[in-house]
């Protein structure tokens, strides 16, 4: 089995393959939150542990600071914005259109299958069989929080679809109860 570059750990262990001629992968910026504290609403990274959060902005009314939200998601590349409407209950995700779908896709120029987000120009991996290609693409579809990930045929029929996480586990759902 061919794959290309060799691979960078991260944070938590697992490894991604870093594409070849050496391109640095695009920033990887955490989702945002807009929750309501007692100063008001915040704006601010979405963290397991909200005290590590960088906090962007304090509003005093849930639009305003929904609205910096959308501007800081579309000009910083953060991949989506929770807006919460309990300490608990999440009522909605907003995702960046960039981080809509990565895509497992076979390249007949390159002769091989990539890992390229929709719209952008980027190859997260590539190897010479989809399986290896697919752990690439969930790798990147984790570390960079995409929305989803298509894995297609040669023919580019979309033969699998695997969801972020907060799709997967319905947290908008009004009867789930989300744990950071």
């Amino acid at each position: 089995m061919r794959s290309t570059g060799a691979f960078n750990t991260v944070s938590d262990g697992h490894a991604l393959a870093s594409p070849a001629g050496g391109a640095a992968p695009p920033p990887c910026k955490q989702p945002l939150e807009v929750i309501e504290v007692e100063q008001g609403y915040v704006c601010r990274e979405f963290r397991r542990n909200p005290e590590k959060a960088a906090v962007f902005s304090v509003h005093d009314r849930r639009m305003e600071a929904m609205a910096a939200a959308s501007d800081r998601l579309e000009a910083d590349r953060h991949p989506c914005t929770l807006r919460w409407d309990s300490e608990t209950s999440v009522g909605d995700i907003y995702w960046n259109d960039l981080f809509s779908t990565l895509r497992v896709t076979y390249s007949p120029f390159l002769r091989t299958w990539v890992v390229v987000p929709t719209g952008e120009r980027y190859i997260f991996g590539s190897a010479s069989e989809v399986k290896q290609a697919f752990k690439y693409g969930t790798q990147a579809q984790e570390q960079f929080n995409f929305q989803q990930l298509q894995v297609q045929t040669r023919d580019g029929t979309v033969k699998k679809t695997v969801e972020h996480p907060f799709l997967r586990e319905s947290i908008t759902d009004p009867n789930v109860k989300f744990n950071r």
